[in-house]
């Protein structure tokens, strides 16, 4: 199959703190585990062993007011008021839980049988179910499933697969749609963004294709299923709970072929050559 030529890499990023802000990149350092550097952290609530995930928005939404970002090869995490801590400071744990009003600490690895919780907003999916019958649970008027599946297996503190990719095709796409929401690629957390210069849901065509970039090979694995962190202010982008809606109504997909469709936008994939490096302007191509 010939490869063919979707785009170029307009934006990189890594987040070194599972659920906060990241840091935009020139280039990236790929693995086998992804971005190097990408989800190495994450605090975890001391009260309950959760590992903490802005997905519980009413209980960890500051999360989007936290960024952590990489200086010398050390990951430091700057505060509203301006201050930052490196990560093991030790002041950095009494720090953040002042802030959250409540114990956390700082996690390298998942702690046995981690979980994290996850609202389940049936309204903005178009009244859809948890994937595969996942159990729910009601916690204060709102319902939760245990999102720390794959985290578990992976023994790391990714959702699913370690490289996350949105093209600007289906976010041009969703915003003729919803011209009065933004669906700039950052508020979907991607750690690549492919710019097509085009419009349509392009890269649902790409699931089981292998993606180049650089002399980076990827697989291009299942579409990325949408949350309600998308509806969350953050990173200078206002809350609005349209943009899950306008996803469900026009991205929706069975991804998992049970008949329910479910709103999602971009697409995991895994390094299938041992990495490498990526660039913004690198060309892009599938096949």
């Amino acid at each position: 199959m010939t490869a063919t030529v979707v785009g170029i890499v307009s934006d990189l990023r890594r987040y070194p703190v599972k659920s906060m802000l990241g840091e935009q990149l020139h280039t990236a350092a790929i693995t086998d585990t992804g971005v190097a550097g990408d989800r190495t952290y994450a605090l975890v609530d001391d009260s309950t062993g959760k590992v903490i995930s802005v997905k519980r928005p009413k209980l960890w939404g500051r999360m989007f007011e936290l960024r952590a970002s990489t200086d010398s090869n050390a990951v430091r995490i700057s505060f509203p008021d301006g201050a930052t801590f490196a990560i093991d400071d030790p002041e950095l744990t009494n720090r953040l839980s002042n802030f959250f009003g409540r114990s956390v600490s700082v996690a390298t690895a998942p702690p046995p049988d981690a979980a994290y919780e996850e609202a389940w907003v049936g309204e903005l999916k178009q009244d859809a179910r948890p994937y595969l019958d996942t159990p729910t649970e009601l916690v204060d008027g709102e319902e939760f499933i245990d999102g720390g599946a794959f985290m578990r297996v992976n023994k790391n503190f990714f959702d699913f697969a370690p490289l996350h990719v949105v093209t600007t095709a289906s976010t041009r796409e969703l915003a003729e749609h919803a011209p009065k929401s933004s669906f700039e690629p950052r508020r979907f957390r991607p750690n690549i963004v492919v710019d097509t210069g085009d419009h349509r849901f392009v890269e649902s065509a790409w699931q089981g294709q292998r993606m180049s970039i650089g002399g980076v090979e990827l697989k291009v694995g299942i579409p990325v299923p949408r949350c309600v962190m998308t509806t969350l202010a953050q990173d200078g982008l206002p809350a609005d709970r349209n943009v899950l809606r306008t996803i469900s109504k026009y991205s929706a997909l069975d991804f998992l072929g049970t008949g329910t469709r479910y709103p999602c936008l971009g697409i995991y994939a895994e390094v299938s050559n041992g990495g490498g490096k990526i660039a913004l302007g690198d060309e892009v191509t599938i096949g």
